[in-house]
């Protein structure tokens, strides 16, 4: 119990971010916001609902109990388990217990936040679920994307490059026609982890939401795009976004994002979508995720580093132990940490290489180290320690150019940011014990963990 605290009275500029780091940082219980300044009672944001590892560990299913690799490597296993949950078609739902038409919508009767000091604007979608349709082969993508709004019915929508609401909306596009879309400001737990989950294209998040929370997904076709609609949801926004010329889209951001910095400041590049219904439960709960300064991650264990673990092995790397990241958001993103049991000459390099392309740790990557399996790879001073110890510069440090990368990535050059995609190198650093000399290299200077647990045993520590 005490997972939530009720706050009354914040105000959209600003308190609200500023409250929900401060309790980031404690790693403290939920925040759930009402009687925002300038709205009515019962419109309502809910912030930090994954900050812990107890609460991630309860929105996964998993035992409370775990914590740091332990808890990754569960969520691992029970994703070997996965199995497609068909979705669960009904008629209406408390979602449309209140709408907005055309001329009635503003975007504004929600209490959307400047979330950060030098935000651009008040963005409405954080914790979001965009929901699109490939119109070739009809599959359906739920991503999330920050979401700014534009207007009292326009809102940008940052699909990036690459993403699979980008694809299916660029298909529309070329053929002169707007791509329908839905977006959820606030749904089910399940649904939005498996919104931000790096899942592969053939897995539908609906399907895998269904399978996380043990139960079909309930979805309403949307009445105006068709769309699967989240039945439970507390906002929905139904629209298009038309295929506008560069010079009408609007400037998006600057918008505080994950990797710690103010970023993504852009004039013509953000795709707008037109609000034409918004459906909305009586007494409706924004989703807040924003993103903040690392180590302040709004999901407390790199959920990624569990795929990119599974990509290591199902590439033939034998013995992975871990896999770890310190500035992360779905990818195990920019300090990716893999700890090997060594088996051969050259089994570091080769973990580090097939890292550095796997999807789950191109994206956003930068500096990949592999260890040894003794050191503690969710501990930095450990990991530092093993990079200052046994990484041997002249051998151990490699380069890699020009791989995939986040336009949030704050060491892009401004004459190279350009909208047709972005790439960064990738610092390959091999940090454990020479293979070829293992038996020789210096023992560490530390007692046994069993020695120690005896000595708080006999002495009562």
């Amino acid at each position: 119990m005490g997972e939530v605290k009720a706050i009354k009275g914040a105000d959209w500029k600003l308190e609200i971010g500023g409250l929900t780091e401060l309790m980031g940082e404690k790693e403290g219980p939920a925040l759930l916001f009402d009687r925002i300044q300038d709205y009515p009672p019962g419109f309502r944001i809910l912030t930090n609902v994954f900050r812990t590892q107890k609460r991630a560990a309860l929105s996964l299913r998993l035992d409370p109990n775990l914590s740091g690799i332990d808890l990754l490597n569960g969520w691992r296993m029970k994703l070997r388990t996965f199995k497609p949950v068909p979705v669960s078609v009904v008629e209406g739902g408390p979602l449309f217990e209140n709408s907005m038409s055309d001329g009635e919508i503003d975007l504004e009767r929600f209490p959307a936040p400047i979330w950060h000091e030098m935000d651009g604007g008040r963005y409405l979608g954080t914790g979001c679920c965009v929901i699109t349709r490939d119109p070739e082969s009809g599959r359906v993508n739920v991503g999330t994307y920050r979401c700014m709004i534009q207007g009292k019915n326009k809102v940008s929508v940052k699909v990036n490059k690459g993403k699979g609401g980008r694809i299916a909306m660029e298909k529309y596009h070329q053929a002169g026609q707007p791509c329908p879309v839905a977006i959820s400001l606030g749904q089910e737990p399940s649904l939005f982890l498996a919104s931000m989950s790096p899942l592969s294209p053939e897995i539908n998040e609906y399907e895998y939401a269904g399978w996380l929370q043990g139960a079909p997904f309930p979805v309403v076709p949307g009445p105006l795009t068709g769309l699967p609609l989240p039945a439970t949801a507390e906002i929905v926004l139904e629209g298009e976004i038309p295929p506008l010329e560069s010079k009408d889209l609007p400037k998006e951001g600057p918008f505080g994002e994950w990797y710690g910095y103010f970023a993504d400041t852009t004039v013509g590049e953000v795709p707008l979508m037109v609000v034409k219904k918004v459906y909305y439960r009586n007494d409706p709960i924004i989703l807040g995720v924003p993103p903040l300064k690392p180590p302040n991650h709004y999901v407390s264990v790199p959920l990624g580093a569990a795929a990119l673990w599974d990509q290591l092995e199902q590439a033939g790397i034998p013995d992975v132990k871990g896999v770890w990241g310190f500035v992360y958001s779905a990818q195990t993103g920019p300090f990716t940490v893999i700890a090997i049991r060594q088996r051969y000459a050259g089994h570091s390099k080769q973990a580090l290489l097939v890292a550095s392309g796997a999807r789950a740790g191109a994206y956003g990557g930068k500096f990949m180290v592999v260890v040894d399996d003794d050191v503690d790879i969710t501990n930095p001073y450990d990991v530092i320690w093993a990079m200052s110890t046994r990484c041997n510069v002249r051998e151990g440090v490699d380069l890699v150019k020009g791989v995939w990368t986040s336009p949030a990535e704050p060491a892009i050059p401004p004459a190279s940011r350009s909208p047709r995609g972005y790439t960064m190198d990738r610092v390959l650093i091999d940090a454990c014990r020479p293979y070829q000399w293992l038996d020789e290299f210096p023992q560490v200077n530390v007692f046994p963990k069993e020695y120690k647990r005896d000595l708080e045993k006999k002495w009562k520590l």
